[in-house]
């Protein structure tokens, strides 16, 4: 029987942690290896992705239908803990200070796709930065959050810093490979160790090429499973003393990516002049794009653009049609296409301090 060729494809898109993968399963993982490219491309050109525009469709734009999350109770403090969904409110001021410089970055996947991602992000400052992709599926379920943050003092940096070097996984940089490793989907730890960033990467994390790569022991397994849940949940076992601010806020960034994003055929300047004239100028004026490409023909350009300045675009484009407000930002659908290919749209995704 003459197989589908689209489907030939799927096991290069496999985690390498997990089972052979259904069709369903590959469209999740397309999504969120989409998803970490564009992040790669923002840590990397301090950048936002954002489809392509319906120079080609001439619809008008398409609200997606996922129900909005709960969004925040208050600025600049949330008290019900969910952090920000979508852009923060006009008085709510961006996190002190906009920049930082960072000692510990951990995502742990723990299904194929984005439900159940969690990450965490550390500053020399003592920002702990927490974000949460909720899976409704997992027992109990998770919620989801926006970015979240607290803070600690020095000796709590260190104290966390020297837990993730003491499991011993961080002697050299590395990516850990092997397949149907029960709860490892894919994953990625940096940590400062010495003079030095050491990073272990493990699944199908696309921006880890070029490291030497080894099969797991059994011990680094564990050894990252551990981390997992003390990261996940730190004021369990740290003590009160370290924490300078164990206050639960959200995040409020300084600045946002800005990405467009589109199959082949479209480029960057003929999606612009297809938005609404005020919107078109607007982004036609930044000059830092950058262009980059992912599997099955996508096409993408990114920037940034200072919060204020993204706030007074989506009123602008919300003129138009509403955009979909999510944990990851903001994001204008104008067209759904064949699951395989890319929705034409654009994104606004916050920035941490170490990319802004």
């Amino acid at each position: 029987m003459k197989s589908d060729k689209r489907f030939d494809e799927l096991d290069r898109f496999a985690p390498l942690f997990s089972p052979q993968p259904s069709f369903k399963g590959f469209l999740r993982r397309r999504d969120r290896k989409r998803r970490n490219q564009r992040i790669a491309a923002v840590v990397v050109a301090v950048v936002i992705a954002a489809p392509v525009w319906l120079a080609a469709t001439g619809g008008p734009f398409f609200r997606t239908s996922t129900p909005r999350t709960t969004g925040p109770a208050g600025a600049p403090h949330y008290p019900d803990q969910t952090g920000l969904v979508g852009l923060p409110p006009k008085d709510a001021a961006p996190s002190a200070p906009t920049k930082g410089e960072l000692v510990l970055s951990f995502m742990f996947g723990h299904t194929e796709g984005d439900p159940g991602r969690f990450s965490v992000h550390l500053y020399e400052d003592g920002r702990l930065i927490t974000h949460r992709v909720g899976d409704s599926m997992s027992e109990p379920p998770e919620p989801s959050t926006g970015y979240l943050e607290q803070r600690l003092t020095p000796e709590g940096v260190e104290l966390v810093r020297n837990e993730v070097i003491s499991t011993g996984l961080f002697d050299d940089s590395v990516r850990l490979t092997s397949a149907n490793q029960p709860g490892l989907y894919f994953g990625d730890i940096q940590v400062r160790n010495g003079d030095r960033f050491v990073r272990v990467v493990w699944g199908d994390i696309s921006n880890g090429e070029g490291l030497p790569e080894t099969t797991p022991t059994p011990e680094q397994v564990s050894a990252l499973q551990r981390l997992d849940a003390l990261l996940a949940d730190p004021a369990a076992w740290l003590p009160a003393s370290t924490w300078a601010d164990q206050e639960i806020k959200a995040f409020v960034p300084a600045m946002y990516s800005v990405c467009y994003e589109s199959a082949a055929g479209t480029g960057l300047s003929q999606g612009l002049a297809a938005l609404p004239q005020p919107a078109g100028d607007v982004l036609s004026g930044l000059e830092d794009w950058r262009h980059s490409t992912y599997d099955l023909g996508v096409h993408y350009w990114c920037s940034k653009m200072p919060t204020d300045e993204v706030r007074s675009l989506s009123r602008i484009l919300d003129r138009a049609n509403p955009g979909h407000e999510t944990i990851w930002g903001l994001r204008y659908v104008f067209r759904e296409r064949d699951p395989l290919e890319v929705d034409v749209s654009l994104s606004f995704e916050p920035l941490l301090p170490h990319q802004g």
